[in-house]
């Protein structure tokens, strides 16, 4: 008989464990086909709350999966952190990687229909799952993720089917191509990490996974959604209001994306676009005060990109949330786990 294949799902934690324990407890049901080993790792990002306490205790619980638990020590935001699982994972021999984010609930058929879906093409490199929307009341039927359109005038990647309702219009076919892959849930081959390397740690958070999907294809792989598969994202499905902070990220590493993943073209329509778009906003946004420090964080955004400055922004903005995270942005060090 044949060695089996080892597929690793990987759980990052911040100061999430009870979004995280629920995470585990939807995995419990997780099954694979028999030709497949399933190995679970949950890496704490340096939280400091009790969650590793608590994540511990939890590995008594009959309702727990058998997992282990990597700390890094710091807080290495969304790509380092992810990293230092898949390093492991690779190290011990991994043949597929999952990225999962700890605010989702999975269905229990999810991994298997992605691994069945990696079997058709040697050249699938990254998979996503059709991603719902968690929300508070059933039946939680409406599309966070259905596949990505790279919008380079914008310098941004666009959710297919966003908050639409699921009614089967993207069921068909069975493997849909996608521009790139959304780290909330991926399945990644072990072969493609090899070649096109981990998640760019220099975005910090936003846009990494866009980033890492377009060096993917570059290399020939493909990004598929296999819509038969399915996981419910929390986070996305509140809609707080955003913080000076997001802004600025969103902006600095959108523009840093299209200057290098985009043609010349791209890459003049993008800036050409993004003045008048933020004169516009300007005007609109100074006649709120609450969201006069917006401005300045687009402005910041369009000044750091300028100027090539990466990783975690350490200028403290405003102390409000990341909507869709629940993670402050302020911080010297963050990693977002449910991020849009």
């Amino acid at each position: 008989m044949p060695p089996r294949e080892v597929l690793w799902i990987l759980i990052l934690n911040w100061n999430g464990w009870r979004d995280t324990i629920e995470c585990l407890k939807s995995l419990k049901a997780v099954r694979v086909p028999p030709e497949y080993q399933l190995r679970i790792l949950v890496v704490d990002n340096g939280s400091t709350d009790a969650s590793l306490h608590e994540l511990r205790s939890f590995r008594a619980n009959i309702e727990a999966p058998s997992f282990e638990i990597l700390e890094t020590g710091a807080n290495f935001g969304f790509a380092g952190g992810n990293n230092a699982g898949i390093r492991k994972a690779l190290e011990e021999g991994a043949d597929w990687v999952l990225l999962l984010n700890n605010d989702t609930v999975v269905d229990g058929s999810f991994a298997a229909k992605l691994l069945s879906s990696g079997k058709e093409d040697s050249r699938i490199g990254l998979l996503n799952p059709k991603i719902l929307l968690y929300e508070a009341e059933a039946p939680h039927r409406r599309i966070w993720f259905m596949g990505g359109r790279v919008d380079w005038l914008r310098t941004r990647g666009r959710h297919v089917g966003y908050r639409q309702e699921d009614q089967g219009q993207y069921d068909a076919p069975p493997i849909q191509d996608s521009d790139y892959s959304t780290g909330c849930c991926v399945l990644a081959r072990a072969t493609a990490l090899r070649e096109i390397g981990l998640l760019p740690e220099e975005y910090f958070v936003y846009h990494e996974d866009v980033a890492w999907s377009l060096t993917a294809r570059k290399h020939g792989w493909r990004c598929v959604v296999v819509p038969a598969a399915v996981v419910w994202h929390k986070g996305a499905a509140s809609s707080r209001e955003y913080s000076a902070s997001y802004i600025r990220y969103h902006v600095r590493n959108g523009l840093i994306l299209v200057r290098r993943a985009g043609n010349p073209m791209q890459i003049m329509a993008a800036y050409f676009f993004t003045l008048p778009r933020v004169l516009w906003q300007y005007a609109k946004w100074m006649l709120f005060p609450r969201k006069r420090l917006w401005v300045s964080a687009t402005l910041g955004g369009i000044r750091d990109a300028w100027l090539g400055r990466t990783g975690p922004i350490l200028e403290s903005l405003n102390p409000k949330t990341v909507p869709q995270s629940g993670i402050p942005l302020s911080s010297k060090r963050k990693q977002v786990a449910g991020k849009s």
